[in-house]
């Protein structure tokens, strides 16, 4: 993917014809400046994917003039996120770049999850004042059945693995991870690691769950029985995006696996980080992967084995889905998978 060039704020500036001071303020949301001023400051940071781009950035960037919120060609994206992280970013960016170069304008809702989990339907699909909707980290199934019934196109990515099994009025697209994460497991086993563990809350996202099917099945076809005492697959809170929870269970460990698979690159570090405070080294004494191939300063970008989500393209790949629906009106609804690339590095290879 081709990597956008660095710029600077008084590249910026120049390039708008405005002062630094000026994209300063609309960078920390600052006042005095207008809000044509604002727009454009923010589509210019949107455009060259400023490392400090926020939502407040992205809501501006791609807020229209039109002070009629009855629009037929607005589309609302619904997020709900555990922080709002570069990897959300990047996925919201991508839609609404893509919506945007179709003529259609972009309606953000973003949810606690206090508010997901006391779902109200926002006021612009209430009264249709929105064409479609895209829906993002919502795990709420009260909250996912009234958007797929809302008489509106909908596109989640990603839902629960009980609504998965039900069936939905509506498209859903969703990242591969059983066959990754077998390939993962597998690689491992192969290198003569059997006693292996699985970390991830597989209860509330069908993504999660099927990961831990990759896994499961790698082990099944080795004939390797799973250790439940090595895996940790129910988060009480947060979907272990909490620390402590995966803290608390590897230091509970009197007996240590000779590796651990993770549902994702957040709980793989926490995981490194507890094993590097008992004086162990991976991948020497424990090998772990993860998912997502995000950024953490605990380890390297060059030393997880991860699975690569190109996160722009799969938000530009939401939004073509919702297009879909929207310019050719078809009676049936689709379940797509992304396959994403697996990244081998040194925390598997021993």
């Amino acid at each position: 993917m081709e990597q956008k060039p660095k710029i600077s704020l008084q590249q910026i500036a120049d390039e708008l014809n405005v002062s630094r001071i000026t994209v300063s303020k609309v960078i920390n949301n600052k006042e005095g400046v207008s809000e044509d001023t604002r727009r454009r400051v923010a589509r210019k940071l949107v455009e060259y994917d400023y490392k400090k781009i926020n939502r407040d950035i992205l809501r501006l960037a791609h807020q229209t003039d039109n002070s009629n919120p009855i629009v037929r060609n607005n589309i609302a994206v619904i997020a709900t996120e555990p922080d709002f992280s570069d990897f959300w970013l990047k996925i919201i960016n991508g839609i609404a770049n893509e919506v945007s170069s179709k003529g259609y304008n972009f309606v953000y809702h973003f949810i606690t999850r206090t508010e997901e989990t006391n779902f109200s339907m926002p006021k612009s699909i209430l009264d249709h004042s929105v064409c479609g909707i895209i829906v993002i980290n919502v795990y709420n199934n009260a909250a996912i059945s009234a958007l797929s019934n809302s008489g509106i196109p909908v596109v989640f990515l990603d839902i629960t693995p009980d609504k998965f099994q039900e069936g939905l009025a509506a498209d859903v697209v969703l990242l591969e991870g059983e066959r990754v994460i077998r390939s993962i497991t597998e690689s491992i086993i192969r290198r003569g690691r059997k006693a292996l563990g699985f970390i991830g809350d597989i209860t509330y996202a069908q993504t999660m769950y099927d990961r831990y099917r990759g896994f499961e099945s790698a082990c099944r076809a080795h004939e390797i029985p799973i250790r439940p005492d090595f895996c940790l697959t129910d988060s009480k809170r947060g979907h272990f995006y909490f620390q402590d929870e995966v803290r608390q269970f590897v230091d509970s460990l009197t007996e240590l696996p000779e590796g651990f698979v993770c549902a994702n690159d957040v709980t793989a570090y926490t995981v490194i980080s507890c094993l590097r405070e008992r004086g162990l080294s991976v991948p020497e004494d424990l090998a772990v992967s993860g998912y997502d191939n995000i950024k953490a300063s605990i380890l390297t970008a060059s030393e997880l084995t991860t699975v690569a989500v190109e996160t722009a393209d799969l938000g530009k790949r939401l939004a073509q889905q919702l297009l879909r629906q929207l310019e050719s009106p078809i009676s049936f609804h689709e379940v797509v998978y992304i396959q994403p690339q697996v990244i081998y590095k040194r925390s598997t290879e021993f």
